[in-house]
Parts: structure tokens; sequence; C-alpha cells
């Protein structure tokens, strides 16, 4: 791993900084803005997160199109221009006044903030460093747990300092100020690697025929194949299941008598934790492949959900927290690998903004639906149980697509 940091050190610093900074569109950093946001726009809990959801529905949707840019659209020239958006998309933020500018200001920083930013870095790593995509996902991954880590605090002393006008103004400009230079500093050779990249998957000699000898499908393909909609809903369980639990998560935290500072700081743990288990999962990819490690993705976060509805001690609280992070560790670097080695990279961007779209469907869904349960009368150790029940059964359907890949010989040629 040494070797590959010293060597393409420039393209997995830039996978960092993008996943780094897709932040201001991730629900762990706008959940922080919430009860401002509600006090001053007069929304209730309800309101907001129906607001929440549509917008990132709205940019499930969108996604479908836009993230086939990245098959067609110079690396650095879309970088720059999604890190702009975003920018705005804070800015934006900062003046919402109504529904309306809400609403088009969330749509703006989920579809630019945690759709494309994650898209483009996952798909460069893949793409241009095949041979080692377990441990390029790996480190370029690291900068969302980094963000965990670090970003709350900070936000946290900008609310308490300037409120969350001036935050998010703040957000916007130092992410341009900061992204626009590093983007053009560390790209700056990116032409000369993509059109290696092109020569090389054009050419015909036998060693490139070994290396690509793999299907290329295409998008179209992709949604026909029956193993996509095996494999797809245990790919899915930790986006879903998280991003509801964190989303109503001082819900979780007062059932739970627990106290918020306390539970906030748990995460600087769960940080570590996925920092650790990306680099072992990177490790794991590049020596037996992605596929074959989706049923284990999100095995650690179903038994930390049992663990959740069992107990109401905060240290018990803290293995679920720790479960979580080995999943999401696990997840982030799993996922781009297991795209490139089902599906082929030639068409890499087109199905990754598919599986990015799924993906931000189920987290616009589950705040909403965990929320209805809780109006309910539904307690958060029930929800946590059903939780781990549909980890439990969507891993059983990831091996089981395992054995049919597995035992299908010739399978990419079978399906042609």
């Amino acid at each position: 791993m040494l070797k590959l940091i010293r060597s393409e050190w420039q393209l997995l610093l830039f996978g960092f900084l993008m996943t780094f900074w897709s932040s201001p569109g991730q629900t762990f950093l706008i959940s922080l803005f919430s009860g401002e946001i509600r006090a001053e726009l007069g929304l209730s809990d309800g309101e907001f997160a129906g607001i929440y959801s549509l917008a990132t529905l709205g940019s499930a949707i969108v996604m479908v199109w836009t993230g086939t840019l990245v098959d067609k659209v110079d690396l650095k020239k879309l970088s720059i221009a999604i890190v702009i958006g975003l920018g705005l998309g804070c800015g934006l933020m900062s003046v919402s006044v109504g529904v309306i500018s809400l609403l088009v200001s969330l749509f703006l920083i989920r579809q630019l903030g945690q759709g494309l930013m994650y898209v483009t870095s996952a798909t460069a790593m893949v793409r241009y460093l095949d041979e080692h995509k377990g441990k390029s996902s790996a480190l370029a991954g690291m900068g969302y747990a980094v963000s965990e880590a670090v970003m709350p605090s900070i936000v946290v002393a900008l609310l308490f300092w300037f409120g969350w006008r001036v935050s998010w103004q703040i957000a916007g400009v130092v992410l341009v100020l900061f992204m626009v230079p590093a983007i053009l500093y560390l790209l700056r050779d990116h032409d000369q690697r993509h059109q290696k990249y092109t020569e090389e998957f054009l050419a015909s000699d036998d060693t490139v025929e070994r290396a690509y000898r793999r299907r290329q499908w295409t998008r179209s393909e992709v949604v026909r194949d029956k193993l996509f909609y095996l494999f797809a809903p245990g790919l899915l369980s930790q986006p879903l299941m998280f991003t509801g639990f964190i989303f109503h998560q001082v819900h979780l935290v007062e059932s739970k008598n627990w106290s918020l500072s306390a539970w906030a700081s748990l995460f600087a743990m769960y940080a570590l934790v996925s920092i650790g288990t990306k680099i072992v999962t990177g490790l794991l990819v590049d020596r037996v492949g992605a596929i074959r490690m989706v049923p284990l993705v999100a095995l650690p976060m179903g038994f930390g959900l049992v663990i959740l509805s069992l107990s109401s001690n905060l240290v018990w609280g803290g293995v679920f927290l720790a479960l979580t992070g080995v999943t999401v560790g696990f997840q982030s670097t799993v996922i781009a690998p297991f795209w490139s080695e089902m599906y082929g990279n030639k068409h890499l961007g087109s199905i990754k903004s598919l599986g990015t779209s799924v993906m931000v469907f189920c987290t616009a869904l589950s705040p909403v639906i965990i929320g209805w349960y809780i109006d309910a009368g539904v307690s958060m150790d029930t929800l946590a149980i059903w939780g781990a029940i549909y980890i439990f059964l969507t891993s059983a359907l990831a091996w089981y697509a395992c054995r049919l890949k597995g035992n299908s010989t010739g399978y990419d040629k079978a399906n042609a």
C-alpha cells in the first residue's frame, strides 16, 4: 500500500478530498443544522424530514442521467464544475427563507455532495488504478470517515459563533477556494493518464486482452441481469439502515436516556474503526475480489442492531457504532470494485450512477419511514430488530447470488 501511495499520491489525494468535501451533502452534517433551520423557517420535524426526503428523491432520479457524465466529460473539468455547483448550493442554503428555496438548496447539495462527488471519486479510483482498486478505493474513501470525525465539531463551533446561515456561507467559500486549486494541481497530468488508459483499453495485444477479458456491460444490460437484483439489496442495506437511524439519532438517544454529548463523542471511535476497516478491506479486495465479500458487508451492522435493541447501556451503544463503523468501512471500499468486477470499467460511471441513484433513493425513504413508525409508537428497539432481520435476509440473497455467479461458467458469455 505504501508503494501505491508513493507512486499515485496525486490521484489518491484527489479521491480523498472529493469524498471529504462531499460532507455538506451528507445526512450526518445536514442533520446538525436541522434544529436551527426548523426554528427559523417554522417547520416541524415531520415537515423538514419530508422536504429533505423529497429533495433526496429528486436527486436520486436525476442521478441516473448526471452520473453518466463521469464517462463522457473530462475528469478535471467535471470535478471543478461539481465543486462550484456544491459551493453555490451551500450559498443558496444560507439564504433560504421558505420551503421552495430550502428544497432547491437541499437538492443541489444532495445531488452534488452525496451523489456526484462520491461517484466521481470512486469511478476514478477503480478506472485508473484497476490493479489496485481495493486499496485505492479504501484510501480515497477515508476522506468520508475523516470528515465524519472532524466536521461535526467544526460545525457545532461555527453554529455557536456565527449561526447557521453564515456557517453555510463559510462552508461554500472554503470549499471552492480550497478545492478548485487542489483539483487543478492534483490532476495537472491527468490528460496523459486518460490517454494512456484509453489506448490500453482499445489495444489488442494479449496482455491487455487478459487484463480486460471480462465483458464490458452497458447499463441497460445490467438492469436486465438477475444477479443485479440479488446483490443490490445487500449493498443498499447499510445506507438504508444507517441513514434512517442517524437521522433520528436524537430520538434514539432520548429513548435510551443517554447524554447527547456522550453519544456524539463516540463518533470519533466510529470513524477510527471505519478507517481501519477500509485499510483491511482494501487489501482483501485486491487478494480475493470484491464479489465474494458482498454477503459479509452488512452483517456487522446487523449484529450491532441486535445489540442496540437489547440494552440501554451507552457502552453497548458504542459497540453498535463500532460494528456499524466496520460495515461502513467494508461497504464503502467494496462497492466500487464490485461494479468493476461484475460489469467492467468501460461504462463504470453510468453503472455506478445507477447504483448510487438507488442508494440515494433508499436514503430518502428511510428517514420518513422510520419517522412514521416512531409517530405510530413503535420503539427504536423494535425498529432495530426489524432492521437486523432485513440485513440478514439481504445478506443471504447476496450469498445465493455469489453461488450462482461461481457456479455459472462463462456467465458473461451466456448473458451476452
